[in-house]
């Protein structure tokens, strides 16, 4: 990859879920009592992506979030561990050798969600889903595999969840309300003038 095309990515994404599964298994697995059952994985995998499609506008990996009864669900990840209730780090059915790879810049991310999460059980996650509208809106009784769209996840994470509840990638700055309107332009203009000067 050349300086310029490393230059045009600002934020690493579509990512494979398997290598954020893994991430947050690994990190699961590094704690005295691991607690990560296939539901608290579930939801992780939901919070970080919504998380990161309200703050860049990127999929972080590229699989569909969908309303199953017990909360958002990544499909390929439900089949990968369905049936297993167990805590997956100390169960024997993820056995971290090594950190996962993942882009430098969606590990800070990942950090942060599981910095976030880490002290939440399962059962505390899947109440936390079902308060929000990207799963309330799209959950029906009996139906199978609903899609929740990436809109709504954005729509809500950006729109009802306070800045200070959310987990930005580390390249987002927040700027106040009302910041930008407050700027002086004309100072603005002779700072940049002197600037182009010097």
């Amino acid at each position: 990859m050349s300086a310029s095309d490393e230059a045009s990515v600002l934020f690493s994404h579509d990512l494979n879920v398997d290598d954020v599964a893994d991430y947050f298994l690994t990190r699961d697995a590094d704690r005295e009592e691991p607690d990560v059952t296939h539901l608290k994985l579930q939801k992780l995998l939901y919070f970080a992506q919504a998380n990161y499609l309200a703050s860049t506008n990127e999929r972080l990996f590229n699989e569909d979030v969908e309303a199953f009864e017990h909360g958002p669900v990544v499909y390929r990840t439900y089949r990968k561990y369905n049936g297993t209730r167990q805590i997956l780090a100390a169960s024997g059915t993820h056995v971290a050798q090594q950190r996962v790879h993942v882009p430098e810049d969606v590990a800070h991310f990942l950090d942060a969600v599981w910095d976030k999460y880490k002290d939440c059980s399962a059962g505390q996650l899947r109440n936390l889903t079902h308060c929000q509208d990207p799963w309330k809106q799209h959950y029906m009784d009996n139906s199978y595999r609903v899609t929740i769209p990436d809109e709504s996840m954005v729509s809500f994470f950006r729109q009802k969840v306070p800045a200070q509840e959310r987990v930005f990638h580390e390249a987002v700055v927040l700027v106040p309300e009302g910041f930008v309107e407050s700027l002086d332009e004309d100072a603005i203009a002779e700072q940049m003038r002197a600037y182009w000067a010097s």
